[in-house]
């Protein structure tokens, strides 16, 4: 799923991303995950919430698995629809990537929902290579195996523009490529903010049933529990 985030939710974005960065004590988080950046921090969610930008994600979030179970289960549309969906927001963390940094492909674990949001895209370099000129600094997502190149594609290649925010299953494999930056360019930082979250409907949970995260064993090349 991808969307643009509102004006005002993209300042507010920037405004956390900018204090948490500039904070000497903020708390990392790259050692759970799975890109090869030196900048990855925690982002509280307390300042979520006092930003008031908590409801938008969790919203967004709801109208997506909306949209997914709908898709799935086209003839129970109106039953997906007139049910309540509880979502909770696991982990958010910036990353703040530099030129040549990159994350490899990789899934996330013990959560159903990821998302990414771009707040800052630098200038870069032209790819070395005019016919793969989407590459340098995108977001890829692979898809299944079809062999129909007619009605699928087998991977997406999105350069990122400020305010993209995307929103897709864990189990999506996903990776960024590199990018480089002109020598003495003074702004180069790709920043985007990521969180990963859970649901589930509320008639499964006034039948006993506890929300949390499923259980997953983390496979090489896998971003840890978060």
């Amino acid at each position: 799923f991808k969307t643009t985030l509102p004006p005002e939710i993209l300042q507010t974005m920037i405004e956390i991303s900018d204090q948490v960065i500039a904070d000497k004590d903020a708390k990392s988080h790259g050692g759970n995950l799975a890109g090869q950046i030196d900048s990855e921090l925690l982002v509280e969610h307390d300042m979520l919430e006092q930003a008031g930008v908590m409801g938008f994600f969790l919203g967004a979030v709801r109208q997506f698995v909306i949209q997914c179970k709908c898709q799935m289960m086209p003839n129970l549309i109106d039953e997906v629809q007139r049910e309540e969906w509880l979502i909770q927001m696991l982990t958010m963390w910036i990353v703040s990537q530099q030129p040549e940094e990159y994350n490899p492909m990789h899934i996330h674990t013990q959560c159903q929902i990821s998302t990414v949001m771009y707040l800052k895209v630098p200038k870069m370099l032209p790819s070395r290579k005019e016919h793969r000129s989407l590459d340098d600094g995108s977001i890829l997502f692979v898809s299944n195996t079809s062999r129909d190149l007619d009605l699928s594609v087998p991977n997406i290649v999105i350069p990122p523009q400020v305010g993209d925010f995307f929103i897709f299953g864990a189990q999506q494999q996903h990776a960024v490529y590199p990018y480089r930056c002109a020598e003495g360019q003074k702004e180069t930082e790709r920043r985007s903010i990521s969180f990963n979250a859970i649901f589930q409907s509320k008639a499964d949970f006034d039948r006993g049933k506890k929300l949390e995260a499923p259980q997953a064993v983390v496979a090489p090349g896998d971003s840890r529990p978060t």
